[in-house]
Order: structure tokens, then C-alpha cells, then sequence
């Protein structure tokens, strides 16, 4: 039905019939771990970029970069960058 309907999926869908059970549970698996990973992976992004923003606006204020790095865990090298951005 899909195949009718894609085209495009009609080698994708013939591969998935010729899978064993177990290969099949395999592919899902991998696939759930990838997903895992796109989740942790985002979440990190996230993060960092909160730490940036916190940053940002402890330069606002006047603080100095060896503060930053202490209170946002950053590199010093990403610190000198904002510190030195306008």
C-alpha cells in the first residue's frame, strides 16, 4: 500500500519484509539508541547555551572573566570570545 503510494520506498520496504525477526528488533533498537542520543545531545546544546547567556550577562555587570569561568564551568577560550564580543 505504501509502496503504491511512495514509490521511493518501495527497495526500503522489500528490505524490511526480507529481515529476520531479529534483525528487524535490532533495527529498532539501533534506532531507539539514536534517538536517545539526538535527546542527550540536545539537552547538552542546551545547557551550554544557557551557561552562555548567563555569561553574557554576568559581562553586563561587570564581572571578570575568571568569574565567569567559575560560576558557568566554560572554557576559558568561549569566555575570552564573549568577553571580547560587543
Amino acid at each position: 500500500m505504501l509502496a503504491k503510494k511512495y514509490p521511493e520506498l518501495e527497495n526500503p520496504i522489500r528490505s524490511a519484509r526480507k529481515m529476520s525477526w531479529l534483525d528487524k528488533w535490532r533495527d529498532i533498537q539501533f534506532h531507539r539508541g539514536l534517538a536517545k542520543t539526538d535527546e542527550r545531545m540536545l539537552h547538552e546544546q542546551i545547557k551550554e547555551d544557557s551557561k552562555i547567556e548567563i555569561a553574557k550577562k554576568a559581562f553586563a555587570e561587570g564581572s571578570p572573566p575568571e568569574f565567569v569561568q567559575k560560576i558557568t564551568g566554560l572554557d576559558m577560550e568561549i569566555i575570552q570570545k564573549l568577553s571580547s564580543s560587543p
